[in-house]
């Protein structure tokens, strides 16, 4: 075979055969574990000498495994061995006439040519053998001969080690065999198929952890028992496990290490790939102390390396294969001990409900009830090794045990609270088909009703949860559960005097009902007040959901949730971070994976109204991450129309396209029926920049034919009646204008407290009359910045129309929008209003991008600068995420761009920019510390939302 991976251990073998055709004598030592390539190299060594007329003597296992050394080399050097009764009498002196005899031969070949003398696996060498050898280095080191020695460094070698150790000592070359790289492993696959291996094959390759004897034995075995398919060039691997030879690779690499050893090998491999010692010894019921030796030994074999505060099997096709080669009744009796010792010991619960799930087998009353009990707890640390758990304990559960029905119900409940609501669906349908009593069956059927409802599906989830509460006698848990189901249906079905009357009733009756029902009654009656314009009734009964939630369900979502989505509706940013910082770890509990993207999607919102785009779209991001397992979700619409939005302020309607592009709404937000209007709302200003107020005359009638309804969107966004206002006029309609305008001023009138609420109605007035005070007071008492500046550009807008009489308080009040976009990164808009300069004859500078460039410091945002200055000072993403109010989501995100910006790969580099950029400041400006111009990394500048004007 062609050796791979060994330029520099082949270029020290060249120069020591150069050396002996120089004349010169020269020692070579190689080391390296068991099937690195050592008797490889050595082979190719004897083959390149002879090539060039240089005498081989070669000695290797197979000759060692027969006779001793020096017997060895007699035979190689085509000496006859002294038979018994032959030569010199005594042993010791028969045995000094052989090596004279060696040495002499080796110096008369010597003086005829260079002679390459390689020897192989020294390790089976006796120490006395091994002096000798050395004896032979020295007494013709002035002779043309060259020895290439090697040892496996194994236990039974130490003497050779010693040998190595003197040899070094007196000034010889050593080198050590490193394992392969993934160039050469893939490389040597390559040689042996005549194809290139697909990402399967070279990771399992990868698992010889390049160690070519294992890699070799595995490719071969794969291809003698057609496990690999080569087609077209490519070799693909289409085998299930391991091929035999693997397991006699394996064996081989094994058969030198003692019994006891080899045993705690294979408890170990069945443990884990990576274990402790004291685990391995509870589970062979011993001490560590006890199995010193037996780990000395694999260490020194090459077999188990130190892993950290760990021991592993230094090979993953070794460790694979020692696990393989245990029967299958033995391995799971082992998994089931296993599972049970890690139990006791008080350790990880996943690791312990891992071996007990494959130790467990079909009618095994004890191991499947240890499972049971495994399930709740592995439930908040692992929520998919719980599902895990939980599927294969109904697999192993005869359809006719009372068991069934309980575990089923365990399955689905953990499918839901994992996220993963299609398989959750999928199995709840599968299991309503089996017999079961009716209270089982009511209970399914309310899970079904949660799934239906997390999922969009409102209308079924109703269906399920009305039956449900037809049946008679049903437990009050239960009854409960069925309620909060209806309740939550008929909230996402828009049947909001229906969901309010049955709130009310519950809330009238709370001593007879748990505290999640009653909690979700205030929840839907605040959300009821707030389609209804009562907006301080609406936060009010929303804290007092909140007051009652110390003992809900983990079903729900929690209210602090539904409060701070309000607070953030009306523009109290304070107060909405603040409710989401003292709900802490409390919404990531309670929700678990099903709601895991509730706390990304709402602070996004936080980070869009305060018009920190990057921030809300990595947020966003990271919510729809959380759902990408779950199939349709409830949450998807509320996070694209976030990125949407995002996108389109500082990106414009293209990038906002490609967001909207990406899941077909449809999908209401939790508790809310108006995030699917929010969602239509968006698109419809997408659209409207892309093409005109002409491509979005049908969905517009539709949004304001809910307006006076359900005015959610006109609190929830503060330059939505704007817009609806500007649109209306565009498409030359008045009443509807007029319309959305008194729904404004009607809610803003309701609710006195809510200054985003008067802000937004005075915006829509002076659009609707050309009133510049009211658009003047707009752009002043808006609490949103994209919104003041909204203001302040149809200010500006209004005034340029009116003549020249007005330019100058048209170009300050563009000026002040300008301004206002500028320092939100809204580079869309501000190009927007650049034009309309540009046509009064004033043309501003582009300091958003232009000025910034797009790489150095200069190039970091104001977020991005923050977080340089806090990694820099030694704060984990964690951290940093907390001190910002951020997620770790976001505070990733940004330090990818960090390292981009920076040309940077590490948190050292990261620290060491930062004390650069703090020795260059002067003392005048060091102050102002890192902040930039902020800027976007959604580029673009095209149709506005103001208008159909393009930049």
């Amino acid at each position: 075979m062609t050796m791979r991976g060994r330029a520099a251990e082949w270029s020290a073998v060249l120069d020591l055969l150069a050396a002996a055709q120089d004349g010169r004598s020269g020692v070579l030592l190689v080391e390296g574990e068991p099937g690195i390539g050592k008797s490889l190299l050595l082979r190719e060594a004897t083959r390149t000498a002879r090539a060039r007329g240089v005498l081989s003597v070669t000695v290797g296992a197979p000759e060692l495994d027969r006779m001793p050394l020096v017997e060895s080399l007699l035979s190689a050097l085509g000496e006859d061995v002294i038979a018994d009764g032959e030569g010199p009498s005594a042993e010791q002196d028969r045995h000094m006439w052989r090596v004279e005899r060696i040495r002499a031969g080796l110096d008369e070949r010597a003086g005829a040519g260079p002679v390459l003398v390689s020897l192989d696996d020294l390790q089976l060498v006796t120490p006395t053998a091994l002096a000798t050898l050395r004896a032979w280095t020295s007494q013709l080191a002035g002779r043309p001969v060259a020895w290439l020695l090697a040892r496996s460094t194994v236990k039974e070698g130490k003497a050779a080690g010693r040998l190595f150790g003197l040899l070094e000592y007196d000034g010889v070359r050593q080198i050590t065999l490193p394992p392969l790289d993934d160039d050469a492993l893939t490389r040597i696959v390559i040689d042996m198929l005549g194809a290139v291996p697909d990402p399967r094959l070279a990771a399992l390759a990868g698992q010889s952890g390049g160690n070519p004897y294992l890699l070799t034995a595995l490719i071969a075995g794969l291809r003698g028992e057609n496990g690999i398919q080569i087609r077209d060039g490519s070799a693909r691997l289409v085998a299930a496990g391991l091929p035999r030879r693997s397991q006699a690779a394996a064996r081989h690499l094994l058969d030198r290490l003692s019994p006891r050893t080899r045993h705690l090998l294979t408890v170990t491999a069945v443990l884990a790939r990576s274990f402790s010692p004291d685990a391995a010894a509870a589970v062979l019921g011993t001490t560590p102390t006890a199995i010193v030796p037996q780990l000395d030994e694999a260490l020194s074999a090459g077999v188990l390396a130190v892993a950290g505060e760990e021991l592993a099997f230094r090979h993953g096709l070794l460790w694979q294969a020692v696990t393989d080669a245990v029967p299958v009744p033995i391995r799971k009796a082992l998994h089931q001990q296993i599972g049970e010792v890690l139990f006791d010991r008080g350790g990880p619960a996943t690791a312990a409900a891992a071996h007990l799930m494959q130790g467990a087998r079909t009618g095994d009353p004890r191991g499947l009830a240890e499972l049971d009990r495994l399930v709740d707890d592995i439930l908040p640390v692992s929520p998919q090794t719980a599902v895990d758990i939980a599927l294969r304990v109904v697999r192993l559960t005869g359809p006719a045990e009372p068991a069934r029905t309980d575990r089923t119900l365990t399955a689905v409940r953990t499918l839901i609270e994992a996220g993963r609501l299609d398989e959750a669906a999928a199995f709840t349908e599968s299991a309503l088909t089996r017999p079961m009593t009716a209270a089982a069956h009511a209970r399914l059927c309310c899970l079904r009703s949660e799934i239906l409802h997390m999922q969009g599906r409102s209308a079924e989830a109703a269906v399920d949860a009305a039956t449900i509460l037809a049946e008679p006698g049903l437990p009050d848990r239960l009854r409960d559960a069925a309620e909060l189901a209806l309740l939550n249906a008929q909230v996402a079905a828009r049947d909001g005097t229906l969901a309010r009357r049955h709130a009310q009733a519950i809330v009238e009756a709370a001593d007879e009902h748990g505290d999640a029902l009653v909690t979700g009654a205030f929840i839907t009656l605040a959300l009821a007040a707030w389609d209804t314009d009562d907006l301080a009734e609406g936060l009010r009964l929303a804290r007092e959901a909140v007051s009652r939630a110390a003992s809900i369900d983990a079903w729900c979502l929690h209210p602090r949730m539904i409060l701070a989505m309000l607070l953030t509706d009306v523009r109290r940013l304070d107060e909405a971070s603040s409710v989401m910082a003292s709900a802490g770890d409390d919404i990531k509990v309670r929700g678990r994976l099903v709601w895991a993207a509730a706390p990304a999607v709402l602070r996004a919102r936080l980070h869009l109204a305060a018009g920190r785009f990057d921030d809300a779209i990595a947020e966003a991001e990271a919510g729809l991450a959380a759902t990408s397992g779950s199939g349709p979700h409830v949450l998807m619409s509320s996070a694209l129309a976030v990125l949407a939005v995002a996108a389109l302020r500082s990106g414009g309607p293209n990038t906002a396209q490609r967001y909207v592009d990406r899941v077909r709404p449809g999908l209401s937000q939790y508790g809310s029926p108006h995030a699917e209007a929010r969602f239509a709302l968006v698109t419809s200003q997408i659209a409207m920049a892309r093409d005109g107020a002409g491509a979005v005359a049908t969905a517009f009638a539709e949004l304001c034919e809910q307006v006076p309804e359900h005015s959610w969107a006109l609190v929830s966004d503060p330059t939505a009646a704007a817009w609806l206002v500007r649109t209306a006029l565009a498409l030359d309609d008045r009443v509807r204008a007029e319309s959305v305008v008194g729904a404004s001023e009607r809610l803003a009138r309701e609710n006195p407290g809510f200054p985003s609420v008067a802000a937004a109605a005075e915006h829509a007035r002076g659009l609707l009359d050309g009133d510049e005070c009211a658009l003047d007071r707009a752009s002043l008492d808006h609490a949103d910045p994209w919104a003041r500046a909204s203001a302040a550009e149809d200010l500006g807008a209004l005034a340029a129309s009116r003549g020249t009489g007005s330019r100058q308080s048209a170009i300050t009040s563009l000026d002040q929008a300008l301004a206002g976009y500028d320092g939100i990164g809204a580079a869309w808009d501000a190009a927007r209003v650049r034009r309309r300069l540009r046509r009064l004859g004033v043309r501003r500078r582009h300091w958003t991008q232009g000025d910034r460039p797009v790489s150095g410091w200069g190039s970091l945002t104001d977020t991005e600068s923050r977080i340089a200055e806090l990694v820099a000072q030694g704060l984990t993403n964690r951290q940093v995420a907390d001190q910002l109010f951020i997620s770790v989501h976001t505070t990733a995100f940004h330090l990818r761009h960090i390292f981009r910006k920076l040309e940077i790969g590490s948190r050292f580099e990261l620290a060491r920019r930062v004390m650069e950029e703090n020795r260059q400041r002067t003392p005048s400006n060091a102050h102002l510390g890192a902040a930039t111009p902020v800027s976007t990394h959604l580029p673009g500048h095209v149709r506005g939302s103001h208008g159909s004007e393009a930049e």
